[in-house]
């Protein structure tokens, strides 16, 4: 077999003697390995030792075919320490069932695939593929503060089974990308990943985006430095006012056994169909609390839309004033929310660029995907390193197995 197609299959540092057909299917290469280097000892020369039964592991697809390596191991030993080793091709570990390259589109295909679809497709077990991603997928982007610039850090939990949650991080700048998956949604977790980071790498994070937790805000202001902004991020403040009105859409409807629509009420308003438009002038002429309710709901929408820190701070006073005022309870303790979360809720003025969660909620969307294909996980550690393996680019596959 000639040097290019050698390369081209990567077997670099050993013989072919023949290429043939697999009884199960795809094709077999038959190889030798070459000697090994000489002994650390620098004093003897290997005397061949003995010879071991066939080995065989699966190596990579060409076309529609997988191709397995053949070899018979040779063990050697040295003639003046007595050092005994066994060859094999590459850095080929005792009884791997996969070759590095194997291993590498092994993580290229569990990056969208289940174990079990994967482990079909490759010919090999899922406890294999199990095994190898526990071992090479990191539960942490190496190094991910390794850009220069100032950092953005996002945070927000997501469900790992049920209400089961976990915390999810990433970094929004200087580059976008995952950085961890913590365990669970505890305090002291949030804390523990904190201690970890060094602190001149603290001190550059410059704004943290997150819900309206305040477990979140206090880690970033806990171990943030003092230039450090936390921004509440825009989506989960105008979800929070769409929960809020639909809990008493449906204590209304309990109390008064008069059937309300919900999609008007959480629907951005100018976006209402002329027949939903006009549900919604009967629910505020029928329920004046539920229409005081989504007055404030498309108001506070409104407070994103202010040219300028001066404009929006006006505009929250006077939400928080008519709030205050409003005819139902909900209102007055809406207003509490939005009044303890106000320097954070201004936040997005202080930044040159209006920071919010909308990267990491994409980054869920993708984890429920994988969730699914996979049909669900049970061990924690796992999941935490299988959806990392999801958001690795390609090109940084083959670096995890180094």
């Amino acid at each position: 077999m000639n040097q290019p197609i050698l390369n081209l299959l990567e077997l670099q540092g050993v013989d072919v003697i023949d290429v043939y057909d697999a009884t199960n299917g795809g094709k077999i290469v038959e190889i030798v390995c070459h000697k090994p280097d000489p002994c650390p000892c620098g004093h003897g020369r290997w005397h061949r030792h003995g010879r071991l039964a066939p080995r065989q592991v699966s190596h990579q697809w060409v076309g529609v075919h997988w191709v397995h390596l053949r070899w018979t191991p040779q063990r050697w030993r040295c003639t003046a320490c007595r050092r005994t080793v066994v060859d094999r091709p590459g850095q080929l570990r005792p009884w791997q069932r996969l070759t590095p390259v194997a291993q590498a589109a092994a993580l290229l295909a569990l990056q969208r695939g289940s174990f079990r679809g994967t482990a079909a497709m490759l010919g090999v077990g899922p406890g294999v593929l199990r095994r190898l991603v526990d071992r090479v997928v990191p539960l942490e982007t190496p190094r991910w503060w390794d850009v220069p610039g100032d950092l953005v850090l996002s945070v927000d939990e997501h469900s790992f089974r049920g209400t089961d949650l976990c915390i999810t991080l990433a970094m929004q700048a200087p580059v976008r990308r995952l950085i961890t998956v913590l365990t669970d949604d505890r305090i002291r977790t949030w804390d523990a990943w904190w201690q970890t980071v060094p602190a001149s790498v603290r001190a550059r994070v410059r704004v943290g985006t997150c819900d309206l937790k305040a477990s979140y805000r206090k880690g970033f202001e806990r171990w943030g430095s003092d230039q450090l902004r936390v921004v509440a991020d825009p989506f989960h403040v105008v979800h929070d006012a769409n929960r809020r009105l639909d809990d008493i859409r449906r204590l209304e409807q309990q109390e008064t056994g008069h059937a309300i629509p919900r999609w008007p009420l959480v629907k951005a308003q100018e976006r209402l169909t002329p027949r939903q438009a006009a549900a919604l002038t009967r629910i505020r002429q029928q329920f004046p609390a539920l229409g005081a309710l989504h007055a404030l709901k498309e108001s506070l929408r409104d407070f994103w839309a202010q040219p300028t820190r001066a404009d929006a701070e006006q505009h929250l006073s006077r939400w928080l004033i008519n709030a205050d005022a409003c005819d139902h309870a909900e209102g007055r303790v809406w207003a509490g929310l939005i009044r303890r979360w106000k320097p954070t809720l201004l936040a997005h003025w202080d930044q040159p660029e209006r920071w919010t969660n909308g990267y990491l909620e994409g980054l869920h969307t993708k984890m429920k995907q994988l969730k699914r294909v996979s049909y669900g996980f049970r061990n924690r550690d796992r999941y935490r390193r299988k959806m990392l393996l999801g958001f690795l680019p390609s090109s940084g596959i083959p670096q995890l197995l180094t």
